[in-house]
């Protein structure tokens, strides 16, 4: 054999190994890449990782002392709460769950599952052609992007939440209850880092998500408005992701007017969100105001310390502030503060009778303009009321 025939044959063989080898390589990256947005274990791993020794477990005793005292609390809260909102729960207000960081991002964990489950579900209806390895590729790159972000996230939150009122939407119905969670290691270093005494604190706490128990336990019906809001944004998300590259770019160069989170959505999704804000907005807001209505027969210099938990709030840091304008926190706090404007306006100048039409349907729901502008919920109102007439 000469040495050109050599090098020919030799070509061949090297040749056919690498074929072999590179379809089995792209058989096993396709394979790799799976159908999945998001590794849900790697965004555990990673959040977990992020907080380092604030993610170390709540000792049982320390547990068994903080639940005992947010049952005592609760019971002397819910006939106040009651009495402020003219409403009545169904049932007392389930055990409250003391938790630590590591249990609470494990309980948001799940929710967002169930949430990207769906997204997964029409993104892989949509797909109409065959899978690539250059596809596979990208959702590899674009999952490990997803995975290091939601990490962060919920390793930063897991740092900052106090309490929550888990509205269980994974099970949305009118004999499904939600159940009040407390951060014990959150409200702990608060309390110190605030110097105010922990009980105290713990009551302030417990004041603000009972009356968040209340709104959707007492009328049931908005906890199902709120998740059907929840699911008709997680269906337009999926099926509505066209052209969101040029949209953000727009939103990155400050094209167009409003928050660049709502820039960069496309009109469905920004009336979906809209309602969805205008709801939360109301909901806090009532909140805030029961809360302050209630606070003092509760808790003797109750808006001392509610006026000093609000100068904390304001003096974020650097990071704070960048994450919570990456993530919209930002406009959800200033349509917090509307929310509490709107109540307050409301109940001040038509009582709180007409103000509680808002809990009756739905479509008693102020929009998000009318938050802005309670005299044109009022007027809605009354207009609803002649016709019914």
């Amino acid at each position: 054999m000469t040495r050109s025939a050599g090098r020919i044959g030799l070509g061949i063989v090297v040749g056919g190994l690498l074929a072999m080898g590179a379809t089995v390589a792209q058989r096993e990256l396709v394979r790799r890449a799976g159908t999945r947005l998001i590794d849900w274990s790697a965004v555990r791993d990673i959040a977990r990782r992020r907080l380092g020794a604030l993610g170390a477990p709540l000792a049982a005793e320390d547990r068994a002392r903080a639940e005992a005292f947010y049952r005592e609390a609760l019971a002397r809260i819910e006939p106040v709460v009651a009495e402020e909102i003219g409403a009545q729960l169904p049932a007392a207000l389930e055990v409250p769950a003391v938790v630590d960081r590591r249990e609470w991002i494990d309980l948001n964990l799940a929710t967002f599952e169930a949430l990207f489950a769906r997204v997964e579900e029409i993104v892989t209806e949509s797909s109409s052609t065959a899978d690539t390895p250059g596809r596979a590729l990208a959702r590899i790159v674009n999952r490990s992007l997803g995975n290091q972000q939601l990490g962060f996230l919920l390793a930063f939150l897991a740092r900052k939440v106090l309490g929550q009122y888990d509205v269980s939407l994974l099970a949305a119905g009118p004999s499904v209850r939600g159940r009040l969670h407390f951060v014990e290691p959150n409200i702990v270093a608060t309390a110190a880092g605030m110097r105010i005494p922990l009980d105290e604190f713990r009551t302030f706490i417990a004041l603000h998500e009972a009356t968040h128990a209340f709104e959707f336990e007492a009328y049931p019906w908005v906890r199902e408005h709120f998740t059907g809001l929840v699911a008709e944004a997680v269906e337009q998300l999926a099926s509505e992701s066209a052209g969101m590259g040029g949209r953000l770019r727009q939103a990155l160069a400050r094209r167009g007017g409003g928050h660049w989170l709502e820039r960069i959505m496309t009109p469905g999704q920004l009336a979906t969100f809209r309602r969805t804000q205008a709801l939360m907005s109301l909901l806090e807001g009532y909140s805030n105001h029961v809360m302050n209505a209630a606070g003092e027969r509760l808790l003797p210099g109750f808006a001392h310390l509610h006026e000093r938990f609000e100068r904390r709030n304001e003096s974020r840091g650097a990071l704070d502030r960048a994450v919570m304008r990456l993530t919209g926190l930002d406009l959800k706090m200033a349509q917090y503060e509307a929310g509490e404007r709107f109540v307050e306006t409301i109940i001040a100048e038509r009582g709180r009778a007409f103000f509680n039409r808002v809990w009756d349907a739905p479509d008693h729901l102020p929009t998000l303009d009318e938050i802005r502008r309670p005299a044109e919920w009022m007027a809605r109102m009354d207009r609803t009321a002649e016709d019914r007439a």
